[in-house]
């Protein structure tokens, strides 16, 4: 354990970014100067390295599920219960649903756990897998249900956002796991933080806050929020970068910015809207380089509400898949501006439970990062072979599962090598299973089991899974 910074200690060095995305004198907004802009979309995107293999004028639809039939997918076996594993720690700091999290690891064995709270508080949990120690804090100043939290690229700051709009950064004061508090802390009297401290809360911006996402390069981070808005702030200063506007949280479904992220080279900013749309914006200029929407341009895309999207890692990494509350899956292709694959996850006569909740694209050492799995909540998972090069584009189903017992709200794959492949998928049945995808139909390798209520989010790194769940509770296991 390295001892407490001192004053003495250097300051931690400046953040560094690239030189597309923040010009060497940024100019900054002010609240009153966020208006409506059009869509700059003469000029194709060559931020992102274009893939010369992808054939995009190759309109792909995934095997068994084109767009607009009533074909039913691949059905799902009856799940079989495989091993049961119980949580190896428990954190009971929440005292209200735990609806996100954050996770990284500063030095092996251990690991910080930001995570946001229907309490109306923030935690940050410190855990040495080596010893079992753990300390839960509480990080105060919140007035509404806490549903964003995100750790920046460099883990020296924490993000934290809530309903009523307060964004709140925190900065690293300590390395590894500092000593308990002279008080213990409880979720009645909550001890001061140590391990990260206030940095600064900033100015009112947005309304409701629904995500938070930090660029990969620099310390600079954007935030969506319920009334359409997407705000990038330098967290340096805390100063206004830019402000987008351009999702209308008054059509469609409403629901403002439901989900949002920088894309992988951090020279783009992706965002879906509760009106329908995916947009792909130019963070430094804050206009739109294209939006698609269904029917717009010829574009087949969901009918409904954005739920989600990830972005390939891998061979594909131009890539994003895109999901609707309707069940519309589509891959977007972000230098061509084009879709290049659309499908459903599963058949529209399924209704009102046929959203997608989750996405997610394999990791790198995975088929290339070419698998795409999709969680509903039909409880299905399924898992798409996604096609790269020549005209033979192709979306294979390649394994399907069936959680028969309630809908899939959170899914992410284990960093396997070789040929395994294998996810977990947290369901509204407050349990969380490992999936053996390589098979048609999924296997059940584990299930864990402890959630009282539905399973609200999980992350996964190294060889540790953390879950949180309506329960209040936190959840860690060794995997």
């Amino acid at each position: 354990m390295e001892p407490e910074p001192t004053n003495n200690d250097p300051p931690l060095p400046e953040p560094s970014y690239d030189d597309d995305l923040v010009d060497t004198a940024p100019v900054f907004l002010q609240e009153n100067e966020a208006e409506e802009v059009q869509v700059d979309d003469s000029a194709p995107i060559e931020d992102e390295e274009m893939d010369t293999n992808m054939d995009t004028n190759m309109d792909m639809e995934f095997e068994g599920v084109a767009p607009g039939s009533s074909d039913q997918m691949l059905e799902g076996a009856e799940e079989e219960e495989g091993e049961v594993a119980l949580p190896t720690l428990t954190l009971d700091g929440h005292r209200g649903p735990v609806y996100a999290m954050s996770l990284v690891s500063p030095s092996p064995g251990a690991y910080y756990l930001a995570t946001g709270s229907g309490d109306d508080t923030a935690g940050l949990s410190s855990i040495d897998t080596a010893t079992g120690a753990t300390k839960f804090e509480t990080l105060p100043g919140h007035s509404e249900s806490v549903a964003a939290v995100a750790f920046s690229k460099d883990q020296t700051l924490v993000a934290s956002c809530d309903y009523a709009g307060t964004i709140s950064l925190w900065m690293k004061a300590s390395d590894g796991l500092p000593p308990p508090p002279a008080s213990p802390s409880t979720p009645d009297s909550p001890a001061a933080p140590t391990t990260y401290k206030l940095d600064r809360t900033l100015p009112p911006g947005p309304t409701d806050v629904e995500w938070v996402a930090w660029h990969p390069l620099g310390n600079v981070f954007s935030v969506g929020s319920t009334d359409g808005t997407v705000w990038m702030y330098l967290a340096k200063t805390g100063a206004v970068m830019q402000v987008f506007a351009g999702h209308d949280p008054d059509n469609g479904d409403g629901g403002g910015v439901t989900c949002g992220a920088f894309s992988n080279c951090g020279k783009n900013l992706l965002t879906g809207g509760g009106e329908g749309s995916f947009r792909i914006w130019n963070p430094k200029n804050g206009l739109a380089r294209h939006v698609f929407k269904d029917g717009q341009d010829n574009c087949q895309f969901t009918k409904g509400q954005v739920t989600c999207f990830h972005q390939n890692l891998g061979a594909s990494k131009d890539i994003v898949a895109v999901g609707g509350n309707d069940g519309f899956v589509a891959l977007v292709h972000i230098p061509s501006k084009k879709t290049v694959g659309s499908g459903l996850h599963h058949s529209p006569e399924a209704g009102e439970t046929s959203s997608v909740e989750c996405l997610r694209f394999s990791p790198v050492n995975v088929v290339n990062g070419n698998l795409l799995a999709s969680g509903g909540v039909d409880g299905n998972l399924k898992v798409f072979e996604i096609g790269v090069g020549g005209g033979n584009q192709s979306g294979l189903l390649r394994s399907t599962a069936s959680h028969k017992s309630g809908g899939v709200t959170c899914l992410r794959w284990k960093e396997t090598t070789g040929l395994d492949r294998a996810v977990y998928t947290g369901c509204a049945d407050g349990k969380i299973r490992l999936w053996d995808v390589r098979p048609s139909t999924a296997l059940v390798l584990k299930v864990f089991k402890g959630h009282e209520d539905m399973v609200l989010c999980l992350d996964v790194l190294d060889n540790v899974l953390v879950s949180g769940s309506d329960d209040h509770k936190i959840h860690v296991w060794a995997v």
